[in-house]
């Protein structure tokens, strides 16, 4: 069970002015800044192996062209921050591939040339540097939160151990005194059940005035675990979700492009899917179900038949070592090869390539009655893969079901182009590893 401890604050004159998050993102700035001698350097290597006959011009023009990207990496990882700490590594990966992808594509759509070599030379170099500053300024930063309220420790502990959670990051918590020991803070965590008297009032306003960052128990909660605590949800959730028109419109436009682009690949390998499944065992390759989306709307999500046929089979979890599940089903469940036909479902909009698992229309109306929040996870279009399956795997109880749902209520708040690419990158793990599948 997590145990939360809290220390006593230091002396305020060990104290430096100014928030520490405010320092860690001037640290960084500064490591991105210094990063570009780096380049320099390789530059006027280049020239001096131009001069002497080495390499072509083309290298060091395309050494030039590669601190564009560098710089945008470091822009992508200071706009991720907010996602959990525990996944730094890959968010360190995605903001040094994502720009150096978008270089490359802009070469080839305007024909410009380039040097394969110096491009790999500045990938290489740009994800060492940003790695090496991540983990020095972020990832090995034990973040300090102070508190005032009483009581919110102990709120604290009771999210972190929600069944089936993952080990929490290491964080500190110090009792606030003073409007300098607030400042020492990465922000201040507060009880939003706590009575809102005068004299709190005026202090959180000059706390605020003087530009200290202020956290929900539950938002903390949140972001040391990546879920929600579904015990502290409150109407105050609804606040925390707005529709962006134009994240939207352009994840949707992503997930068109995305099936058309997998499509010459999902074809052929759908067809010989199809024909082992019916080779196998009698009935079609294809499944049809109906699953909720949207809003609640009920659409028939497609699949490869990986079990044998029943009539009038009630809606039930998959266990483990199922024996309705063929040999063959086995495989393309593992691998998720099952889930080629869906695809098409992306293709008219009834899901996306990113977002929560569409559930069967008896289980969502059952665990609509026994868990309160559970038609939340409706706000978002369902995806073929989602932040609980790379979190969590297959759920496949009630208890299960549970922990997926702190998972895609955490999505549904936090949906944005950086969670989506993570869970994408995580994703081709659990395609190679097979992991969490049933």
């Amino acid at each position: 069970m997590t145990k939360i401890d809290s220390v006593p604050p230091p002396p305020l004159g060990l104290r430096a002015q100014g928030s520490e998050t405010t320092r860690r993102a001037s640290r960084m700035l500064a490591w991105a800044l210094l990063g570009l001698l780096l380049f320099a350097l390789n530059a006027a290597l280049a020239e001096t192996a131009h001069h002497a006959g080495f390499v072509t011009s083309l290298f060091t023009r395309t050494l030039l062209w590669s601190a564009l990207p560098y710089l945008v990496a470091f822009v992508l990882l200071h706009r991720s921050l907010h996602l959990p700490s525990m996944e730094g590594n890959s968010l360190v990966g995605l903001a040094a591939t994502l720009p150096y992808g978008a270089l490359l594509l802009s070469f080839a759509a305007f024909h410009i040339e380039y040097s394969r070599g110096a491009l790999l030379i500045g990938y290489i170099t740009t994800l060492a540097w940003i790695w090496f500053g991540y983990r020095r300024f972020v990832g090995n930063y034990i973040p300090v939160f102070g508190y005032t309220d009483p009581g919110v420790l102990k709120q604290l502990e009771d999210i972190l151990n929600m069944p089936g959670a993952a080990p929490a990051s290491q964080t500190r918590f110090e009792h606030i005194n003073s409007l300098q020991e607030a400042i020492r803070c990465d922000g201040l965590m507060l009880d939003r059940s706590a009575t809102a008297d005068p004299e709190r009032t005026r202090a959180l306003a000059q706390l605020k005035l003087s530009h200290v960052r202020m956290y929900s128990v539950e938002r903390v909660g949140e972001m040391l675990t990546a879920r929600v605590g579904l015990a502290h949800i409150d109407e105050n959730f609804l606040d925390d979700y707005a529709e962006h028109y134009l994240y939207g419109f352009i994840k949707r436009l992503i997930d068109i492009a995305g099936a058309l682009c997998l499509a010459p690949f999902a074809l052929p390998l759908g067809l010989l899917v199809a024909i082992a499944v019916r080779a196998e065992s009698p009935g079609p390759a294809l499944f049809r179900q109906p699953r909720v989306g949207v809003f609640g709307k009920q659409f028939v999500m497609l699949k490869f038949r990986s079990m044998t046929c029943e009539d009038n089979a009630p809606a039930r979890f998959a266990a483990k070592q199922d024996p309705r599940v063929t040999r063959v089903g086995r495989i393309i469940r593992k691998y998720r090869f099952d889930e080629i036909p869906q695809l098409w479902n992306v293709l008219t909009g009834d899901m996306s390539l990113i977002g929560p698992r569409p559930e069967q229309v008896p289980m969502v109306e059952q665990f609509a009655q026994s868990i309160a929040y559970y038609p939340y996870r409706h706000l978002v279009r369902p995806g073929l893969s989602g932040w609980a399956q790379v979190q969590q795997g297959y759920a496949g109880s009630h208890e299960e079901t549970v922990t997926k749902l702190s998972y895609d209520l955490y999505y549904v708040k936090h949906c944005s182009f950086a969670l989506d690419f993570l869970i994408a990158v995580k994703t081709l793990r659990t395609l190679m590893t097979g992991y969490g599948a049933r």
